[in-house]
């Protein structure tokens, strides 16, 4: 196969000589405020680790950004990664726990409900308490704020709501464990799906699938190479935001980036090299893939059907034809 896609990529190489010579980038967020119905929260993310039997104050501010008196209240929500791989946290309602990972059980908070004036700030202090004899691995949950009076526990109300996100290292029996569980090149908005072969070069971007199997949170990071031979076409540096993004455990998240230096046509590389954990654990990962405009693929099974004609049909119509013609001459005999 991989014989035959060369013999096409060296056809339109041909090909493109032929006719131009008359041709002259939980979700990596920023550390600004957030703002969701009114409300402004930060910060978007703390983390922060933990020992057993220690405990540690995180503040969170609001701000009532409208024109309206808001009377808030306070929730804890555990969050667990989404099955679309995307990092968005889903966040556990209903008073729904999470079964290996859940902070809500460690965290308390002074002001559970409160009125803002507008234009006004306040801060709500999150006493995190890890209990002595906790395991240790990585612990996640949010801080969320929504109108007094609602029913913070339902869906409905997450529109109305914002939230402050926390994860905590506990040390302990840490294991860091993260593998690449796909890696290659997708084309077409939202579309993942790794794919050889495409027609033309856009909206073309390189994949990488973190699967971590450990017990705490990664935030993986490296370089990824588009190759052109050994030409380097394209270097993009990964998971590089302000809130680098996180693995979570048990869960696989996906990083997708543009390719933006693929040409017309032709055969490339893309090269991953990735490191993680707090001791630079190294992956690496490779994946070829080429650009056969569809005129290309016409013009190379014409070309392989005139060559097979050469060889295989053209000898037989000379054969066919001299026995025509003997036959004729021995009738004339």
């Amino acid at each position: 196969m991989k014989k035959f896609l060369n013999i096409l990529v060296l056809f339109g190489t041909v090909f493109s000589l032929m006719i131009a010579a008359p041709m002259t980038a939980l979700a990596a967020t920023s550390n600004a405020a957030q703002a969701t119905n009114g409300y402004k929260s930060s910060p978007v993310r703390t983390g922060l680790t933990i020992t057993p039997g220690n405990s540690e104050v995180v503040p969170v501010y609001l701000q009532n950004a409208s024109t309206a008196v808001e009377h808030v209240q306070t929730i804890i929500d555990d969050f667990e990664a989404p099955t679309d791989e995307s990092g968005n946290p889903v966040l556990l309602l209903n008073g729904s726990t999470a079964p290996t990972h859940s902070l809500k059980h460690f965290v308390t908070v002074e002001n559970s409900t409160f009125t803002l004036q507008p234009g006004q700030q306040t801060t709500v202090n999150v006493l995190i308490k890890v209990p002595a004899g906790t395991a240790g691995g990585g612990y996640y949950g949010a801080v969320r704020f929504a109108p007094l009076g609602s029913n913070g526990n339902k869906n409905v109300n997450l529109s109305a709501s914002i939230a402050s996100l926390i994860l905590v290292t506990v040390p302990g029996n840490l294991v860091e464990q993260v593998s690449i569980a796909g890696f290659g090149v997708a084309q077409g908005v939202n579309n993942n799906s790794i794919g050889d072969i495409f027609l033309n070069n856009k909206n073309l971007h390189v994949i990488t699938r973190f699967n971590n199997t450990g017990n705490i949170q990664e935030q993986p990071f490296g370089k990824i190479l588009l190759k052109r031979g050994s030409n380097v076409l394209q270097t993009i540096t990964t998971n590089n935001a302000d809130l680098p993004g996180n693995v979570l455990p048990s869960s696989i998240r996906l990083f997708s980036y543009d390719l933006s230096k693929v040409a017309w046509y032709g055969k490339y590389k893309v090269e991953g090299n990735f490191g993680y954990g707090s001791k630079g654990q190294l992956l690496t990962a490779t994946a070829t893939f080429y650009v056969i405009p569809l005129l290309f693929i016409v013009i190379a099974v014409l070309i392989l059907l005139f060559v097979l004609f050469l060889i295989f049909g053209l000898p037989r119509l000379i054969k066919a034809y001299d026995r025509r013609v003997i036959a004729r001459a021995n009738r004339h005999r």
